[in-house]
Formats: C-alpha cells, structure tokens, sequence
C-alpha cells in the first residue's frame, strides 16, 4: 500500500496516491541562481571536461575599490551598520589571482572537481571532500589534531581575550574561558530576533552592548571569520593533495553546508546562512593564517566587496536540509526502501527531528517528503547546562566539569535530574511531532509502519533513545508498537580504517553533502505538504 498525502505539488504518483512536486536542487532560497556545473561519470583514467565559466561576466563596480599597485583597498562602508560602534581602520587585502598559474602540460589532464562537504555544528564541524570525477572522498583532519581520538573534530567556538578573537584549537575543552560558544545556535537566534534569548549572554558581554543591530552584525562577523578560517585550511589540504590544482582553467571546487528542515523553511534563517556562507567563501584566502582577528576588524570582514575568481564563486555555495544531507549514505544503500521514517539527530546544541516519506528507485526518483520537521533545544550540552543550574553555577568551569561527569556516565542527583528532564521534554515533542505528522496522511494506520533512525554524537540510550521511543505506546496508537530502529550504512567510497569506522555516527552529515549538489536527493518541505481536505478524499 502507499503512502497516501495531500500536499499542493501538482506531479502525480500513480503508484502512491501523491501529488507533489520536487523542489529544485540549488534554489532553497529563491534567488538562488542555477547551478552550472554537473559532475560527469568516469574513472580516474576517463576525466570528463567540466563546462568553462565566463570570466566576461566578472565586474567590479568602480566605486567599491581603489587600485593601488597590485592591492585594493575597500573603501564602501555599510550605510545600515551601528553608529555606536567605533570606526574601523581600512584594511588592505591582496586580490586573488584571475589568471591560473603558469603550467605548460595542463591542457595533459582532465580538471579537477572537488566537493566539499561542511557540516557546521554546534560544538563541532566536520568536513568531507570528495574527487567527483572519480566518486571518492575523504576526511578532513585538521593538522593541529592529527593523533587525536577523533581527529576530525573542528571546535565550532572563539574565545575572546583583550579585544581579539581567537580560533580554539583545543577540542577537549568544549567551554573555553571567555569563549564565544554555540555560534551556531547564535546566529539562528538573531536571524530570528529573539534578542532576550541566554545564548547571545557571552556576544553581549563581548562587545558590551545590547543594541540589537549591533549583536547581530558581531555574530555574523564570527561566523563569517570561523568558517572563512576554516575553509581557507580545507583548501590548502586540497592543494597538498592535488597540487597544481587551479593550473587547469575549469579546475573547481564547491561547498555545501547543512540546515535543520525547520530552519530551513524560515526566510531569516536561511538568509543568514546563505550570506556567511557566501561571503566566508569568497575572503577565506585572504584571511588564511589569522589564527586571531581584533573586532575592530570583523567590521572589516563584513565590508568586503570580495572579487570572485574562476576558482571561487559564491554561486559554488548552497545550502541542504540536514536531515537529507544525514540520509544520503542511507538512500543511496541497498538497505534503504520507500516508506514513513522518524529521524532523530541528537547534537550538541538541539535534537533535529523530521518525520519524512522515502520515495525510492521503483517510484522512478529518490525522493524525501517531509511531513513535519522541528528543532529541539535539547541537546546533549543542555544536560550539563541543566545540572549546572541545579548546583547554582554556570559559569564555564562548572559546564565544562559537568560535561566530563556526563561524558563518563555519572549518576549524581543533578545528572539524573537533568536527564530526566530532557527525557520528559522529548517524549512530549515527538509525540507532537508525531501528531502532525499523522494529520497529513490519508490512510492514518500507516503511521504504524513508521521506523526509527538515530544519529548523531550526542545520541544515547538515556535520555535520547527512551525520549523518542516512549509515545509509540501513547495515546497516538491504539495499540502499542515497537518500531524497528534502522542503521546508517558504513559508505564504500569512503576511506575509513578498521578502527575508524565508528566515527561515522559523528561524520554522517558531512559525508551526504560531499556529493554535487544536483545529486543530492530531491524533497519537499512539510510547508508544502497540506492534510487531507475532507470533500476531497
């Protein structure tokens, strides 16, 4: 039997009772333009030629930079910045390179195309870059953590100290002294205007003001300096790996980063992303090596005109729902089959969940219909939060003992405390979610047939497992059920060393985005799928 929905898409699925109409890849924002580049099928041996960008079309408006000698010198200010902030000295920057360099044997090879995958976490980002023209990836592993346990861990965090920001190079320590923390999380909360919210407490007290314009211009300078940093290290791994990589004219390198699906549905947030995204993209080799940045200069860095190159474009930039970016390995396995899944992503900062339908091969696309998505504060650093307050203190050396505590299992009152709270929190949600999610079917018992994924580097049986397994014998179902609860497959274009299979539960987001984008399974938001009409059935 199918999977029966109502939604406004007008495409009609024969074998399952379903009209919709797949979203475009590459345009989640509307003004999104086309992506032109497609990546070709192919060994090693067989490159295939990529199709040339026009460099014609590169402008640079006159009136944003002056020409001294081989440098510009920015000169256009922000007309909507804060007045209360202090004036920013110019910055000289040097320009990248238009031409590629000199390299008389690289019409000998086909180009490049590597594909980035950056999953921007909470507490930590991971990255997976992928040779499309041969379809094989591997794991970015920060020099600085080679070694490590888990190497691959990039600290999504900045500290503050004597007016400069710095990037954390410790990833033990998820609560720096005077750090900036759950930037992510941050810049949800000002594209939102949820000014009062405790997260922007350490960005408040960074700058000392809590003029709304200025908040939020401070955090989108962070996040622009922390993945521009970041990206500008991918890059010159990339280089060592290949390099005369960019001697080649239609050599190219892209990037796609995640979004919740509820986020992702929202304008504001989704804006916000896209325009750090572009922007970190586009000057992170001119802040390679500015391992600490003053803020005078993040005003800087937000009044950049940067020149696009051949190499870099912000159209090479695009945003994906996570949970699809989660499910790719899954989809794309010969485990996956069309049906109602519960995906639970248990972060650092939030549990993303999304109720979707899988539409597989047989139905002639892969398709991901999602029937409700929601972001949840809960997670897994909301345990120590909640059991710091309990004990009356939180400031960053309590979170930070109350994050090992949790990490190594303890069961003081405050711990057990916490757990259950966010236990209690999640079965209430989900049971919402589930709600929803059911309103939008035509044949409600299909909801039975639901099954269960988890994932990510906070999940654990308690509180995470037992939170979202429990309304299954609710008042939703007549009758209790237990629904089977599905694994990530481990990829095969990936290359993982016995032992470092398991960090896949942590590298799941990164890996779905390292595939070209116009690969990446089509969806439909829940905005776009509407319940059953009744005169309609």
């Amino acid at each position: 039997m199918g999977y029966f929905i109502n939604s406004i898409q007008q495409v009609k699925d024969a074998s399952f009772g379903i009209k919709r109409q797949p979203s475009k890849q590459g345009s989640i924002i509307s003004e999104s333009p086309k992506d032109e580049q497609a990546a070709a099928d192919g060994d090693y041996n067989e490159r295939q030629p990529l199709k040339a960008y026009d460099l014609q079309n590169l402008t640079i408006e006159p009136q944003a930079v002056q020409i001294l000698g081989s440098k510009y010198r920015i000169l256009i200010q922000n007309k909507t910045q804060s007045s209360k902030l202090p004036p920013i000295p110019i910055r000289e920057i040097h320009t990248p390179k238009l031409q590629p360099p000199e390299d008389t044997n690289y019409k000998k090879r086909d180009p490049y195309f590597v594909q980035i995958g950056f999953d921007f976490g909470t507490s930590f980002s991971k990255c997976i870059c992928r040779d499309v023209m041969i379809d094989k990836s591997w794991v970015y592993i920060p020099p600085e953590f080679n070694g490590k346990e888990l190497p691959f861990l990039i600290p999504s965090c900045l500290k503050i100290n004597n007016g400069t920001i710095h990037l954390v190079k410790d990833a033990e320590c998820q609560y720096p002294e005077n750090g900036l923390y759950y930037l992510k999380l941050a810049l949800e909360v000002v594209a939102m205007g949820h000014w009062e919210d405790r997260v922007l407490d350490p960005y408040r007290h960074a700058i000392g003001q809590s003029d709304p314009a200025a908040i939020k211009e401070f955090i989108k300078g962070c996040g622009v300096y922390f993945l521009a940093e970041t990206f500008s290290q991918v890059r010159k791994q990339i280089h060592q790996k290949y390099p005369n990589f960019g001697s080649h004219e239609k050599d190219y390198m892209a990037i796609n980063i995640p979004v919740p699906v509820a986020d992702a549905q929202r304008l504001k947030v989704n804006i916000i992303f896209q325009e750090i995204l572009n922007q970190a993209w586009l000057v992170a080799d001119e802040l390679a090596g500015y391992d600490r940045i003053a803020i005078a200069e993040l005003k800087d860095i937000l009044n950049m005109q940067p020149i696009q190159s051949n190499l870099y474009r912000k159209e090479d930039c695009y945003i994906y729902p996570e949970v699809s970016a989660n499910v790719q390995g899954f989809v794309r396995s010969r485990v996956s089959s069309t049906g109602i899944y519960l995906f639970s992503d248990v972060g650092a900062g939030s549990v993303d969940q999304s109720i979707f339908i899988f539409f597989g091969r047989k139905q002639g696309e892969e398709h991901l219909t999602y029937l409700h998505g929601i972001v949840l504060p809960l997670g897994s650093s909301h345990i120590e939060r909640l059991a710091a307050e309990a004990c009356g203190n939180v400031d960053c050396r309590s979170l930070e003992s109350w994050k090992e505590k949790k990490e190594d299992g303890g069961q003081d009152s405050e711990l057990r405390y916490a757990r259950h709270k966010v236990a209690e929190d999640l079965v209430h949600k989900t049971e919402t979610a589930l709600a929803w999610a059911k309103k939008k079917l035509i044949v409600k018992q299909q909801l039975n047939d639901i099954r269960v994924i988890f994932a990510g580097g906070g999940h654990c049986k308690d509180p995470y497992e037992k939170g979202v397994l429990k309304p299954f014998s609710g008042q939703l179902f007549p009758k209790s059920i237990e629904p089977p609860v599905m694994g990530l497959p481990i990829p095969t274009d990936l290359k993982l060393k016995p032992h470092q299979v398991k960090w896949m539960r942590r590298l799941s987001v990164a890996y779905g985005l390292s595939f070209e984008r116009n690969q990446l399974t089509g969806f439909t938001y829940p905005k776009d799928v509407e319940p059953p009409i009744a005169d309609k059935l």
